[in-house]
């Protein structure tokens, strides 16, 4: 008898066990009360406006958006769809109750269903003809300014302040037609706000946005701007590494012009040659064996390995900005700002006076 006990006992045990354990690692637990879901903001007697639009659409996403407009209304008593009813909209109310500030609750806890507390909160906190709200939001919108910010952080702040705006002042129209044509207008006001705010160095890309066709919403206008500046600050932070050419040019009165010795400096001298700066170039017996100019090998020669892409910049700019022959001023030097890739120039002078310069040697270093 008492090992007939034992056996039941055991048998009892394994089968609770078994039973706990697969509740624990079930895929599937059951689903909390939905009546204490969070909603991810409080009413706080100042932000109505975004609060009201994310409750809304968290209870339209449960399925209960009837019970705060008004199309589950309260049945009879004796009806028997009643306690579903009352049920459902004490789980609503509650929704609205826990997604409010805890000064603002005793304000509204006492209202019998959770479209008297939904309409309440929104004859409390909201008035559609607040003329000064909605001066207030006009008025920093045309305040607002990118001013050395983040292209996100100004179109964003943008669309919030015409969101506020949408919400206390709809579009007014009611024929489709009417509709499509409010809403262009409104939008290019917009495009055109959006970049009155840009900064200075987007003149350009604000030129192009105004060209073109068709007519772009605020959202492409944005696209188009945020693709050139991602490009302005690739340019730029690229430009930090690649080999970069100065040009400067100062009128300064001397009897000859010195040719500094540190490497990676191509001179120019304006006027009659002097003799002596030939001689005092560096030289390092280096020959190339394909052009046979000095000061580079093969292996660094421009004519076997392809010329920079700034090359041709640089031969346009020379012709462009030749300085004046003068015997007294007009000195000028150009410095590669990238001491992996330098230039070296020989400068010969010609058998008659002025500037002149035969032969310049380049070459990769």
């Amino acid at each position: 008898m008492a090992e007939s006990t034992e056996s039941i006992l055991t048998s009892l045990t394994a089968k609770m066990t078994e039973v706990l354990t697969r509740s624990q690692t079930s895929p599937h637990p059951p689903p909390a009360d939905s009546s204490t879901a969070p909603i991810g903001i409080k009413l706080d007697g100042s932000n109505y406006a975004l609060w009201s639009q994310v409750v809304e659409m968290y209870i339209s996403g449960k399925d209960k958006l009837g019970y705060i407009n008004g199309d589950s209304s309260q049945p009879p008593e004796t009806d028997p769809s009643f306690r579903r009813w009352r049920t459902e909209n004490a789980i609503v109310k509650g929704w609205l109750i826990n997604s409010m500030d805890s000064s603002l609750i005793a304000n509204f806890i006492r209202f019998p269903t959770a479209k008297q507390v939904w309409d309440s909160a929104a004859t409390t906190y909201f008035d559609g003809t607040d003329t000064s709200q909605v001066y207030d939001l006009r008025r920093r919108v045309t305040r607002m300014k990118q001013a050395g910010g983040s292209i996100e952080k100004y179109y964003n702040d943008l669309q919030g302040l015409w969101r506020e705006i949408d919400f206390r002042r709809p579009n007014p129209m009611e024929c489709a037609g009417d509709i499509q044509k409010y809403n262009s207008i409104l939008q290019e006001d917009r495009v055109y706000i959006f970049l009155d705010g840009l900064d200075d160095r987007l003149d350009k890309t604000r030129s192009d946005v105004l060209q073109l066709k068709p007519f772009p919403t605020v959202e492409q206008a944005y696209a188009h701007v945020r693709r050139e500046d991602v490009r302005q600050m690739v340019m730029t932070s690229g430009a930090a590494t690649a080999p970069g050419v100065v040009m400067a040019s100062k009128g300064i009165k001397a009897d000859h012009y010195h040719t500094p010795s540190k490497t990676g400096i191509l001179s120019l001298s304006n006027g009659k040659s002097n003799p002596s700066s030939k001689s005092k170039a560096p030289s390092d017996g280096m020959k190339c064996t394909h052009c046979g100019n000095a000061k580079h090998t093969r292996e660094t020669c421009f004519k076997v390995h392809g010329y920079p892409d700034w090359w041709h910049d640089l031969q346009a700019r020379k012709k462009r900005e030749a300085p004046i022959i003068d015997d007294s001023t007009g000195r000028a030097a150009m410095v590669t700002g990238e001491p992996s890739l330098s230039l070296t120039s020989q400068v010969e002078s010609s058998h008659h006076p002025g500037y002149s310069h035969q032969g310049d040697n380049w070459a990769w270093y």
